[in-house]
């Protein structure tokens, strides 16, 4: 329906207009009237009309400087001007300001139908042409987020190797507006999402729904990307910046107005995941793996609501288990192509829980090998498509297998693949290790956690065995090599313009700016306040 407004100071004419045509069966909608273009301008901030009949002589403001205005803040009405006059002059005046349509007092019923039908038609293909746009521009958002949607699950699969400059182009290319040194995941698990395949439609209406609520959320807090996974798990990526001044969202406030406004908003019940942080966008797909072992596999979580992964690995054993311990044994296992006792370590870790009747310790562990596995091929600069087909998916195959016997053969064939690639590989394990521990020691020279300790927790390797090998491969201390980085990059600092020495200090990961210009002096020879004057 279209909307009609009469501005005429005459009350018989504005009466007359009422009656000379039905506007109903014309499918118009008759707004209030105005009788002069002062108040027709005030009621336009109420309602706006398609089109507006109008007296060229009016007091106060004619139809004339009336239809000026509105040419140039309202240039989708239609204005058609009445008068008495029917001198060239008036007609000149109105072509002038744009304004085309023009019929002479009295109106005649049938000239008005005519103009109005000319005016609907044009009216008609305007509104066509608004829908297609619109149409197009919605399909291609959609399409838009199908292909970031695609680029996340790939980098959260593993499948990827790229570095952290390279990841970082990634980003800007699909323009995902992510900033951060750490990142986080948040994982919404619908209980309604559990349908049969039979009512997949059902579910992608339901989870577009959902979504737009979890953005609307999200609207206070735009460091962060949406994305779903083949799980249908809803994902909220978190970046956190740490030295923006800002301090980062509260991530347990934020899951709660996920849960409750989901509840209120749609009535859809949600248990709530996050994991921990990780530094660096490489490290991004440890938060997704993390969110599964609190996956829709593990009832008795879902019930908590709200849970993060530290807490779930504080709280979910009913056995004395260290996670990390069985972690490094795999990776041991892994770097000295020890596939039989790999297989048997797999075997019996699978075995005992299942035998203890802990089914959240089993999906936790059937899960960690395959992130395990992942971390693996990382060390070893591969991705799982270099081994396997495209697209393999270990974390669903092995989700659907509930008998520890099944998942053992599973994971010893996905390791043994593995191996069997890396066995024609001419870079030694210890190479491998050793560009791993310089990678990670590349990307982190800002964190003062940086440490022969905090290397070996990441590479699940003893302290003294890390420094021993790398000592031997680079024929250089470990703790000298971190020291020579970070002094490389505080003197690229300086010759770049820094002139904050407790700045520079923080950049490259020191607490503490006299112990940072005692060790600048030590490696250069001169003290960081005198290297920016000479």
């Amino acid at each position: 329906m279209y909307k009609i407004m009469f501005v005429d100071d005459d009350p018989l004419i504005v009466r007359r207009l009422h009656q000379i045509l039905d506007w109903r069966t014309l499918d118009f909608e008759i707004l209030p009237d105005a009788y002069d273009g002062i108040s027709a301008l005030s009621q336009l901030k109420s309602a706006v009309p398609d089109i507006i009949i109008c007296d060229i002589n009016m007091p106060n403001m004619d139809g004339l400087e009336l239809a000026a205005i509105l040419k140039e803040h309202y240039p989708g009405i239609h204005c058609i001007l009445l008068t008495v006059n029917d001198s060239f002059g008036c007609a000149q005046q109105a072509l002038n300001i744009g304004v085309s349509h023009y019929l002479l007092k009295p109106i005649e019923p049938e000239s008005l139908k005519n103009l109005i039908q000319k005016i609907l038609s044009q009216l008609d293909s305007s509104r066509e042409k608004e829908n297609y746009i619109s149409s197009l521009y919605s399909k291609a958002l959609l399409n838009e987020r199908m292909i970031r949607d695609k680029f996340l699950n790939w980098l959260v699969s593993g499948r990827q190797t790229l570095d952290e400059r390279q990841l970082k182009e990634k980003f800007e290319f699909y323009q995902i507006p992510l900033r951060g040194e750490e990142f986080q995941i948040i994982a919404v698990h619908m209980d309604s999402m559990d349908f049969p395949v039979s009512m997949e439609k059902h579910m992608d209406d339901l989870m577009q729904t959902a979504i737009k609520s979890i953005e609307d959320t999200l609207s206070d807090y735009p460091n962060c990307v949406v994305f779903t996974d083949s799980f249908y798990q809803c994902n909220i990526l978190m970046g956190y910046e740490q030295n923006s001044g800002r301090p980062g969202p509260g991530v347990e406030l934020i899951c709660r107005l996920l849960r409750d406004n989901l509840l209120f908003d749609l009535n859809l019940s949600a248990a709530v995941f996050y994991s921990c942080r990780y530094r660096g966008l490489s490290n991004i797909y440890r938060c997704y793996y993390e969110t599964k072992f609190l996956s829709r596999y593990n009832p008795s979580v879902l019930n908590k609501g709200i849970l993060s992964f530290e807490e779930y690995m504080k709280n979910a054993f009913d056995m004395e288990m260290d996670l990390d311990s069985i972690r490094s044994a795999t990776f041991r296992l892994l770097r000295s192509d020890d596939e039989t006792g790999l297989d048997a370590h797999v075997h019996s870790t699978l075995k005992l829980p299942f035998a203890r009747h802990s089914f959240d310790t089993f999906n936790m562990l059937r899960i960690d090998f395959v992130m395990t596995g992942l971390m693996f091929l990382r060390e070893n600069k591969l991705a799982l498509q270099d081994i396997f087909d495209r697209h393999y998916a270990p974390l669903s195959d092995v989700m659907e297998l509930n008998e520890p016997d099944g998942c053992s053969a599973f994971l010893g064939s996905y390791f043994r693949r593995i191996l069997e690639h890396i066995r024609g590989s001419k870079v030694s394990p210890s190479r491998r290790i050793t560009e791993k521990c310089m990678e990670l020691i590349e990307q982190n020279l800002s964190s003062p956690e940086l440490s022969v300790k905090w290397l070996s927790s990441q590479l699940y390797m003893n302290e003294n065995y890390l420094s021993r090998m790398f000592r031997r491969e680079m024929n250089l201390p470990l703790v000298k090599y971190m020291m020579q980085k970070r002094m490389e990059a505080a003197k690229k600092y300086l010759d770049e313009g820094y002139a904050n020495l407790q700045e520079v200090s923080r950049l490259t990961g020191f607490s503490d700016p006299l112990y940072f210009s005692k060790c600048f002096k030590k490696e250069y020879g001169v003290a960081p306040s005198k290297y920016i004057g000479v």
